[in-house]
């Protein structure tokens, strides 16, 4: 590094990371991408790693020298957001047709170069690559974009993790160790969710701006939010969709419908009329029918209301329903280890717009009021604005 470079950080993307949750599919590694492009979905990732490239641009910290990934995988997004800070650019990938090896490549070769940390954009699966090149040598910071996200080396949002390399390369921040685990494939198929672990991280982190791995685990009173939801909100003539997760499952159940763990599923007059939907479908009975609800739960330890697997609810929709038709479940046990809740729909505007207090159902008779915040206003995450 020359006299004006103080820290050097290897960024990459993995430009397919998220494209399946739009289309109600868990992921996007092997086939599964194949499958998210017969469904017509859009890749999400690009427009994360912009995100993330403006806010340096903004911060204006000229310390920074970002060695990126080349094309699709980096240098494709750098010009005109990166114009006042050096980069450089990398020949790897050698076409827009991108495989897990070239993350590997792209990796080895940040290491070699000296790099002093490694950012990428992905999900969990890019997380693991990124590690196993890596070799542990360097810390590892995750831009959030793939539908699974469960790791704790990534940053809430791509704004926060903007910030956390600013206050590392400033000499703040901290070093910390996170854990990458991923979810069994094989399991995702038979809708269940079984969580492995596969490793610990060096990361870095800097106050409220990077996540916890998600919890996985029973809780008690989901009879019992149950019970309230359907005693008190619950109206036959409506629609429900009730949105991922063992909260809503136990709506479901209470309804006398079957509901798939991971996705989207729609009750009126107390029968399914529409199971694991993908956002073109959410979208159309939005549009079709007048009262419309979604229902949504929380990610434990993490605190995501939304964008962090329910990406089938896509800004557009959020606009249509509106944050009045947002329903909120949780167990209390879930609720108690957070401060505020997460919003991270894809749009930072409409993040600003769907923030505020919402009334949660934690049991029968009873509910909680709570914060949600943009997960892309780090100020905010660091100071419980709103």
């Amino acid at each position: 590094m020359d006299r004006d470079t103080r820290c050097r950080a290897g960024f990459l993307v993995n430009p397919i990371a998220g494209m399946g949750g739009a289309v109600g599919l868990k992921g996007t590694d092997g086939q599964l991408y194949v499958e998210a492009l017969r469904r017509g979905a859009k890749p999400v990732a690009p427009a994360r790693a912009m995100r993330f490239l403006d806010r340096l641009q903004k911060i204006g910290f000229s310390g920074i020298e970002i060695v990126l990934a080349g094309g699709v995988m980096g240098c494709g997004y750098a010009f005109p957001t990166l114009i006042d800070r050096k980069y450089t650019c990398l020949d790897i990938p050698a076409s827009d047709v991108t495989t897990r090896e070239d993350t590997l490549r792209v990796v080895r070769e940040f290491i070699n170069l000296g790099v002093d940390l490694v950012v990428f954009v992905g999900g969990d699966g890019t997380a693991r690559d990124v590690l196993e090149a890596s070799g542990g040598l360097v810390p590892i910071l995750g831009v959030p974009s793939g539908v699974k996200v469960y790791s704790s080396v990534f940053a809430v949002s791509p704004e926060a993790a903007a910030e956390i390399l600013l206050d590392y390369c400033r000499g703040g921040g901290a070093i910390e160790v996170g854990e990458v685990v991923d979810v069994d494939e094989e399991s995702l198929h038979r809708d269940v969710v079984v969580l492995k672990s596969y490793s610990k991280a060096q990361t870095i982190s800097s106050e409220n701006l990077r996540v916890s791995t998600k919890e996985f685990g029973s809780y008690e009173d989901l009879e019992s939010v149950a019970e309230h939801f359907i005693a008190e909100v619950y109206r036959p003539e409506a629609v429900f969709i009730l949105g991922p997760g063992s909260t809503t499952r136990a709506i479901a159940s209470k309804l006398g419908v079957e509901k798939t763990l991971l996705g989207f599923d729609a009750v009126l007059n107390g029968n399914l009329v529409g199971k694991d939907l993908s956002a073109r479908e959410i979208e159309k009975i939005v549009k079709d029918f007048k009262d419309v609800y979604v229902v949504l739960s929380v990610i434990g330890g993490q605190g995501y209301l939304l964008g962090r697997g329910n990406q089938q609810l896509t800004p557009e929709i959020l606009k249509l329903l509106g944050r009045n038709r947002i329903v909120v479940v949780s167990p209390r046990s879930k609720l108690a280890k957070l401060k505020y809740l997460l919003i991270d729909s894809g749009d930072p505007d409409l993040d600003r717009d769907l923030s505020g207090y919402y009334r949660v159902i934690v049991e029968y008779g009873e509910t909680y009021v709570i914060k949600a915040i943009p997960a892309s206003d780090p100020a905010a995450l660091k100071y419980s604005l709103y």
